[in-house]
């Protein structure tokens, strides 16, 4: 009987051992390369919700760049305006016979705000990037 018994146990443990060697080992494999999968996913979402975060926040700041120019723009077209239709209403051909020296100096005087203020846009668009 105590063979039998033996014999039983030594069967036992035999299957238990190609039971775990042949299941459970490679459930246990599977799972690890699962995790190491599951990790790699975690790492390239981290990735990308950074990216998106750093895209949203260049857009944002873009966005509000752009307000600022349409803003500027449309103070620029109401000058161009104001200066278009000074030009209309008056014949500067007339007005210079008529009055050469006054003419002269406004038009120096307005060519001077002119370029001074392209000059300064100049400055100020250069330096946007330092």
């Amino acid at each position: 009987m105590s063979k039998i018994l033996i014999g039983i146990i030594v069967a036992m443990s035999l299957g238990g051992y190609i039971y775990y060697n042949f299941t459970v080992v490679p459930m246990i494999n599977k799972l690890e390369e699962q995790s190491k999968v599951i990790l790699a996913q975690d790492l390239r979402d981290q990735e990308q919700k950074a990216a998106i975060a750093a895209i949203t926040e260049n857009f944002e700041k873009t966005s509000k760049a752009l307000q600022g120019q349409q803003v500027q723009n449309e103070i620029y077209q109401g000058q161009m305006t104001e200066y278009l239709d000074v030009f209309r209403r008056h014949n500067l051909g007339k007005l210079a016979s008529a009055k050469p020296g006054l003419v002269e100096k406004k038009i120096n005087n307005g060519t001077k705000e002119v370029f001074n203020a392209i000059q300064n846009d100049s400055v100020r668009i250069s330096t946007l990037n330092d």
